[in-house]
Protein backbone atom coordinates (compact mmCIF):
# COMPACT_ATOMS: atom_id res chain seq x y z
CA UNK A 1 0.00 0.00 0.00
CA UNK A 2 2.58 2.33 1.00
CA UNK A 3 4.67 1.55 -2.42
CA UNK A 4 1.44 2.15 -4.29
CA UNK A 5 1.17 5.63 -2.35
CA UNK A 6 4.76 6.13 -3.19
CA UNK A 7 4.08 5.72 -7.29
CA UNK A 8 1.15 8.11 -6.86
CA UNK A 9 3.20 10.77 -5.64
CA UNK A 10 6.38 10.25 -7.78
CA UNK A 11 4.22 10.12 -10.44
CA UNK A 12 2.20 13.58 -9.60
CA UNK A 13 5.58 15.37 -8.58
CA UNK A 14 6.67 14.27 -12.45
CA UNK A 15 3.57 15.71 -13.99
CA UNK A 16 4.15 18.71 -12.30
CA UNK A 17 7.63 19.44 -13.37
CA UNK A 18 7.23 18.31 -16.87
CA UNK A 19 4.04 20.81 -17.22
CA UNK A 20 6.09 23.49 -15.94
CA UNK A 21 8.87 23.02 -18.09
CA UNK A 22 6.65 23.34 -21.23
CA UNK A 23 5.24 26.11 -19.39
CA UNK A 24 7.75 28.01 -19.21
CA UNK A 25 9.13 27.07 -22.55
CA UNK A 26 6.19 28.61 -24.46
CA UNK A 27 5.98 31.05 -22.54
CA UNK A 28 9.37 32.03 -23.52
CA UNK A 29 9.32 31.44 -27.07
CA UNK A 30 5.87 34.04 -26.74
CA UNK A 31 7.92 36.62 -25.22
CA UNK A 32 10.72 36.60 -27.63
CA UNK A 33 8.45 37.09 -30.58
CA UNK A 34 6.89 39.60 -28.78
CA UNK A 35 10.70 40.98 -28.36
CA UNK A 36 11.01 40.75 -31.92
CA UNK A 37 8.18 42.43 -33.08
CA UNK A 38 8.67 44.73 -30.74
CA UNK A 39 12.09 45.28 -32.30
CA UNK A 40 11.28 45.42 -35.56
CA UNK A 41 12.34 48.52 -37.75
CA UNK A 42 9.25 50.79 -37.75
CA UNK A 43 8.40 50.92 -42.34
CA UNK A 44 7.77 54.58 -42.60
CA UNK A 45 4.74 54.81 -45.45
CA UNK A 46 6.13 55.71 -49.10
CA UNK A 47 5.59 59.17 -50.31
CA UNK A 48 5.97 57.64 -53.54
CA UNK A 49 2.28 56.68 -55.76
CA UNK A 50 1.13 56.04 -58.96
CA UNK A 51 -0.96 58.37 -60.33
CA UNK A 52 -2.60 58.34 -64.28
CA UNK A 53 0.43 56.78 -65.12
CA UNK A 54 2.89 58.87 -63.98
CA UNK A 55 5.26 58.45 -60.46
CA UNK A 56 4.48 61.25 -57.94
CA UNK A 57 5.91 61.84 -54.89
CA UNK A 58 4.08 63.72 -52.53
CA UNK A 59 6.36 66.10 -49.99
CA UNK A 60 3.41 68.72 -47.51
CA UNK A 61 5.13 72.15 -46.26
CA UNK A 62 6.46 70.57 -43.42
CA UNK A 63 8.38 67.75 -45.39
CA UNK A 64 9.83 70.12 -47.69
CA UNK A 65 11.38 72.44 -45.21
CA UNK A 66 12.79 69.51 -43.16
CA UNK A 67 14.50 68.09 -46.62
CA UNK A 68 15.19 71.55 -47.60
CA UNK A 69 13.38 71.03 -50.67
CA UNK A 70 12.86 74.46 -52.68
CA UNK A 71 10.83 75.51 -55.82
CA UNK A 72 11.45 78.57 -58.38
CA UNK A 73 8.97 79.29 -61.29
CA UNK A 74 10.27 79.03 -64.90
CA UNK A 75 9.84 82.37 -67.18
CA UNK A 76 9.46 82.61 -70.23
CA UNK A 77 13.26 83.72 -71.81
CA UNK A 78 14.66 84.49 -75.40
CA UNK A 79 17.96 82.81 -76.72
CA UNK A 80 19.39 81.88 -79.84
CA UNK A 81 20.08 78.15 -80.78
CA UNK A 82 23.59 77.40 -79.96
CA UNK A 83 26.02 75.78 -82.42
CA UNK A 84 28.72 73.31 -81.10
CA UNK A 85 32.06 73.56 -81.45
CA UNK A 86 35.73 72.52 -80.27
CA UNK A 87 37.81 74.32 -77.49
CA UNK A 88 40.89 73.20 -76.31
CA UNK A 89 42.83 75.26 -73.61
CA UNK A 90 45.88 77.02 -74.93
CA UNK A 91 49.45 76.31 -73.60
CA UNK A 92 50.24 79.77 -72.96
CA UNK A 93 54.41 78.94 -72.54
CA UNK A 94 55.04 80.84 -76.45
CA UNK A 95 53.17 83.51 -74.81
CA UNK A 96 55.56 83.79 -71.98
CA UNK A 97 58.68 83.36 -74.51
CA UNK A 98 57.48 86.05 -76.57
CA UNK A 99 57.17 88.48 -73.58
CA UNK A 100 60.16 87.56 -72.55
CA UNK A 101 61.56 88.13 -75.55
CA UNK A 102 59.32 91.75 -75.94
CA UNK A 103 61.35 92.87 -72.69
CA UNK A 104 65.03 92.88 -73.74
CA UNK A 105 64.30 95.34 -76.80
CA UNK A 106 61.81 97.04 -74.68
CA UNK A 107 64.82 97.86 -72.50
CA UNK A 108 67.16 98.50 -74.85
CA UNK A 109 65.21 100.66 -76.58
CA UNK A 110 64.72 102.63 -72.95
CA UNK A 111 68.64 102.80 -72.99
CA UNK A 112 69.28 103.92 -76.22
CA UNK A 113 66.77 106.81 -76.14
CA UNK A 114 68.00 107.87 -73.35
CA UNK A 115 71.79 107.72 -74.71
CA UNK A 116 70.85 109.13 -77.88
CA UNK A 117 69.06 112.19 -76.22
CA UNK A 118 72.12 113.06 -73.52
CA UNK A 119 75.16 112.16 -77.01
CA UNK A 120 72.41 114.82 -79.77
CA UNK A 121 72.26 117.47 -76.93
CA UNK A 122 76.10 117.02 -76.26
CA UNK A 123 77.02 117.21 -80.52
CA UNK A 124 74.48 120.36 -80.36
CA UNK A 125 76.37 122.13 -77.47
CA UNK A 126 80.06 121.34 -78.80
CA UNK A 127 78.70 122.59 -82.18
CA UNK A 128 77.64 125.77 -80.80
CA UNK A 129 81.30 126.30 -79.33
CA UNK A 130 82.96 125.98 -81.83
CA UNK A 131 80.67 127.99 -84.10
CA UNK A 132 81.14 130.87 -81.60
CA UNK A 133 85.24 131.29 -81.20
CA UNK A 134 86.10 127.95 -81.78
CA UNK A 135 85.96 127.67 -78.26
CA UNK A 136 85.57 123.32 -78.73
CA UNK A 137 87.60 122.00 -81.70
CA UNK A 138 86.39 120.06 -84.27
CA UNK A 139 88.17 116.66 -83.69
CA UNK A 140 85.33 117.02 -80.33
CA UNK A 141 82.73 117.96 -82.50
CA UNK A 142 83.12 115.57 -84.90
CA UNK A 143 83.99 112.65 -81.59
CA UNK A 144 80.27 114.04 -79.95
CA UNK A 145 78.79 113.24 -83.96
CA UNK A 146 80.16 110.19 -84.48
CA UNK A 147 78.78 108.92 -80.86
CA UNK A 148 75.16 110.97 -81.59
CA UNK A 149 74.60 109.24 -84.76
CA UNK A 150 75.81 105.45 -82.63
CA UNK A 151 73.08 105.62 -80.54
CA UNK A 152 70.58 107.21 -82.93
CA UNK A 153 71.23 103.82 -85.14
CA UNK A 154 70.95 101.54 -81.35
CA UNK A 155 67.45 103.41 -81.06
CA UNK A 156 66.49 102.44 -84.83
CA UNK A 157 67.91 98.23 -83.62
CA UNK A 158 66.13 98.09 -80.93
CA UNK A 159 62.95 99.69 -82.73
CA UNK A 160 62.99 97.50 -85.06
CA UNK A 161 63.63 94.08 -82.84
CA UNK A 162 60.45 95.09 -81.54
CA UNK A 163 58.55 95.45 -85.06
CA UNK A 164 59.50 91.43 -85.36
CA UNK A 165 58.27 90.71 -82.64
CA UNK A 166 55.15 92.64 -83.04
CA UNK A 167 54.75 90.99 -86.55
CA UNK A 168 55.63 87.61 -84.68
CA UNK A 169 52.75 87.75 -82.42
CA UNK A 170 50.12 89.32 -84.52
CA UNK A 171 50.77 86.40 -86.98
CA UNK A 172 49.97 83.74 -84.17
CA UNK A 173 47.77 85.68 -81.56
CA UNK A 174 46.20 88.14 -83.36
CA UNK A 175 46.21 92.35 -82.58
CA UNK A 176 44.41 92.15 -78.37
CA UNK A 177 47.21 89.64 -77.57
CA UNK A 178 49.64 91.19 -79.16
CA UNK A 179 48.85 94.25 -77.48
CA UNK A 180 48.55 92.59 -74.00
CA UNK A 181 52.30 91.32 -74.52
CA UNK A 182 53.43 95.05 -75.79
CA UNK A 183 52.24 96.78 -72.34
CA UNK A 184 51.86 95.68 -68.94
CA UNK A 185 48.64 94.38 -68.81
CA UNK A 186 46.14 93.18 -66.33
CA UNK A 187 44.65 90.61 -68.82
CA UNK A 188 48.25 89.36 -69.36
CA UNK A 189 48.75 89.32 -65.57
CA UNK A 190 45.47 87.21 -64.90
CA UNK A 191 47.10 84.51 -67.59
CA UNK A 192 50.41 83.89 -65.64
CA UNK A 193 48.46 83.63 -62.52
CA UNK A 194 46.04 81.05 -64.16
CA UNK A 195 43.13 83.06 -62.75
CA UNK A 196 41.78 83.05 -67.10
CA UNK A 197 42.46 80.99 -69.71
CA UNK A 198 43.11 81.17 -73.34
CA UNK A 199 40.85 78.93 -75.50
CA UNK A 200 40.89 78.16 -79.21
CA UNK A 201 37.22 77.33 -80.22
CA UNK A 202 36.88 75.92 -84.10
CA UNK A 203 33.80 75.86 -85.65
CA UNK A 204 32.59 72.23 -87.02
CA UNK A 205 33.07 74.12 -90.64
CA UNK A 206 33.79 76.48 -92.67
CA UNK A 207 30.14 78.15 -93.66
CA UNK A 208 29.45 78.55 -90.00
CA UNK A 209 31.95 80.65 -88.42
CA UNK A 210 31.10 83.50 -86.61
CA UNK A 211 33.02 85.33 -83.52
CA UNK A 212 30.03 86.07 -81.21
CA UNK A 213 31.37 87.97 -78.06
CA UNK A 214 30.29 85.41 -75.66
CA UNK A 215 30.29 81.54 -76.25
CA UNK A 216 29.42 78.39 -73.72
CA UNK A 217 31.88 76.39 -72.39
CA UNK A 218 30.91 72.91 -70.92
CA UNK A 219 33.90 71.92 -68.47
CA UNK A 220 34.17 68.12 -67.66
CA UNK A 221 32.58 67.91 -64.34
CA UNK A 222 29.18 68.96 -66.80
CA UNK A 223 29.40 73.00 -65.22
CA UNK A 224 28.76 75.76 -67.46
CA UNK A 225 30.72 78.99 -67.84
CA UNK A 226 30.66 81.84 -70.68
CA UNK A 227 33.57 82.53 -72.35
CA UNK A 228 34.24 86.25 -74.03
CA UNK A 229 35.66 86.55 -77.22
CA UNK A 230 39.47 88.23 -77.61
CA UNK A 231 39.83 88.17 -81.73
CA UNK A 232 40.21 85.99 -84.62
CA UNK A 233 43.10 83.62 -84.29
CA UNK A 234 45.40 84.18 -87.76
CA UNK A 235 45.89 80.95 -88.16
CA UNK A 236 43.74 77.57 -89.06
CA UNK A 237 43.40 74.45 -86.97
CA UNK A 238 45.29 72.30 -88.71
CA UNK A 239 42.69 69.35 -86.99
CA UNK A 240 39.80 70.52 -89.28
CA UNK A 241 41.20 73.55 -91.52
CA UNK A 242 39.09 75.70 -90.86
CA UNK A 243 39.44 79.31 -89.02
CA UNK A 244 39.47 79.52 -85.09
CA UNK A 245 38.44 81.77 -82.63
CA UNK A 246 40.35 82.91 -79.51
CA UNK A 247 38.26 83.08 -76.18
CA UNK A 248 39.03 83.80 -72.53
CA UNK A 249 37.69 82.16 -69.77
CA UNK A 250 37.43 81.96 -66.10
CA UNK A 251 39.07 79.35 -64.29
CA UNK A 252 37.80 76.60 -63.06
CA UNK A 253 38.60 73.02 -61.30
CA UNK A 254 40.13 70.04 -63.84
CA UNK A 255 40.70 73.28 -65.81
CA UNK A 256 44.24 72.90 -67.58
CA UNK A 257 46.21 73.69 -70.78
CA UNK A 258 45.46 71.13 -73.62
CA UNK A 259 42.38 69.67 -72.36
CA UNK A 260 39.58 69.83 -74.62
CA UNK A 261 36.46 71.08 -74.04
CA UNK A 262 32.52 71.26 -75.38
CA UNK A 263 31.79 74.89 -77.00
CA UNK A 264 28.53 76.42 -77.96
CA UNK A 265 28.50 79.37 -80.24
CA UNK A 266 25.43 81.43 -80.66
CA UNK A 267 23.74 80.88 -83.77
CA UNK A 268 21.18 81.78 -86.02
CA UNK A 269 17.48 83.38 -84.73
CA UNK A 270 16.33 83.63 -81.28
CA UNK A 271 13.88 81.53 -79.80
CA UNK A 272 11.13 81.49 -77.33
CA UNK A 273 11.84 78.96 -74.02
CA UNK A 274 12.52 78.11 -70.75
CA UNK A 275 16.20 77.86 -69.04
CA UNK A 276 15.87 75.28 -66.24
CA UNK A 277 18.96 76.20 -63.98
CA UNK A 278 21.85 73.75 -63.13
CA UNK A 279 20.77 73.29 -59.84
CA UNK A 280 17.67 71.60 -60.99
CA UNK A 281 19.13 69.07 -62.75
CA UNK A 282 20.10 65.52 -61.68
CA UNK A 283 21.19 62.51 -63.84
CA UNK A 284 20.02 59.13 -63.57
CA UNK A 285 21.17 56.25 -66.25
CA UNK A 286 22.99 58.57 -68.20
CA UNK A 287 19.49 60.83 -68.50
CA UNK A 288 18.93 64.51 -66.85
CA UNK A 289 15.89 65.06 -65.05
CA UNK A 290 14.37 67.53 -62.82
CA UNK A 291 11.08 67.82 -60.30
CA UNK A 292 8.37 69.80 -61.72
CA UNK A 293 5.97 70.06 -59.00
CA UNK A 294 2.35 69.70 -61.05
CA UNK A 295 0.08 70.13 -57.41
CA UNK A 296 0.68 71.81 -54.25
CA UNK A 297 3.22 69.47 -52.59
CA UNK A 298 3.34 66.73 -55.08
CA UNK A 299 6.32 66.11 -57.70
CA UNK A 300 6.79 64.31 -60.77
CA UNK A 301 10.41 63.50 -62.41
CA UNK A 302 10.59 65.11 -66.03
CA UNK A 303 13.58 64.78 -68.70
CA UNK A 304 15.17 67.24 -69.33
CA UNK A 305 16.79 68.65 -72.89
CA UNK A 306 20.45 69.31 -72.65
CA UNK A 307 21.09 69.38 -76.37
CA UNK A 308 20.99 73.45 -75.86
CA UNK A 309 23.05 74.15 -73.11
CA UNK A 310 23.52 78.11 -71.47
CA UNK A 311 25.39 79.62 -68.73
CA UNK A 312 23.74 78.78 -66.15
CA UNK A 313 21.64 75.46 -67.09
CA UNK A 314 19.80 74.00 -69.85
CA UNK A 315 17.67 76.45 -73.01
CA UNK A 316 14.10 74.14 -73.77
CA UNK A 317 11.69 75.28 -76.24
CA UNK A 318 9.56 72.23 -75.88
CA UNK A 319 8.45 69.93 -72.92
CA UNK A 320 8.38 71.56 -69.71
CA UNK A 321 6.57 75.43 -70.32
CA UNK A 322 6.94 78.69 -69.01
CA UNK A 323 5.10 78.89 -65.53
CA UNK A 324 5.74 75.64 -64.37
CA UNK A 325 7.34 75.38 -60.79
CA UNK A 326 10.54 73.17 -60.63
CA UNK A 327 12.76 72.11 -57.83
CA UNK A 328 15.89 73.83 -57.59
CA UNK A 329 17.43 72.76 -53.85
CA UNK A 330 16.87 69.23 -53.02
CA UNK A 331 16.29 67.18 -56.10
CA UNK A 332 18.69 64.52 -55.39
CA UNK A 333 16.67 64.05 -52.02
CA UNK A 334 13.24 63.23 -53.54
CA UNK A 335 15.31 60.94 -56.65
CA UNK A 336 17.15 59.21 -53.71
CA UNK A 337 13.70 58.63 -52.28
CA UNK A 338 11.85 57.92 -55.21
CA UNK A 339 14.38 54.83 -55.84
CA UNK A 340 14.13 53.48 -52.26
CA UNK A 341 10.88 53.03 -53.01
CA UNK A 342 11.46 51.37 -55.82
CA UNK A 343 13.64 49.09 -54.08
CA UNK A 344 11.67 48.68 -51.14
CA UNK A 345 8.75 47.41 -53.50
CA UNK A 346 10.85 44.89 -54.94
CA UNK A 347 11.69 43.35 -51.94
CA UNK A 348 7.78 43.68 -50.63
CA UNK A 349 7.37 41.53 -54.58
CA UNK A 350 10.18 39.26 -53.74
CA UNK A 351 8.92 37.73 -50.23
CA UNK A 352 5.21 37.47 -51.34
Amino acid sequence: MKSILRIVIFSLISIAIAGGLIWGFLAGRSEQAAEAQSEAPVQAPSRVTSENGHTVLTFDAASQKANGITTTTLGSTEQQIESPATGVVVQIQPLLDLKSSYNTPATDLLRARANARASSAEYERLRQLNQDGKNASDKAVEAARAAAESDAALVQNAQQAITVLKGTTLLHWGPVVARWIEGNSAQMDALLMQRKFLLQVTGTSASSFAAPRQAVVQFADGAHATANFISVLPQLDPRLQVPSLLYEVGAHPGLVPGINLSVFLPAGPEQTGIVIPSTAVVWSQGSAWCYVEDLPGKFVRTPVQTSDPVANGFFETEGIRPGARVVIKGAQTLLSEEFRSQIQAEQDTDQD
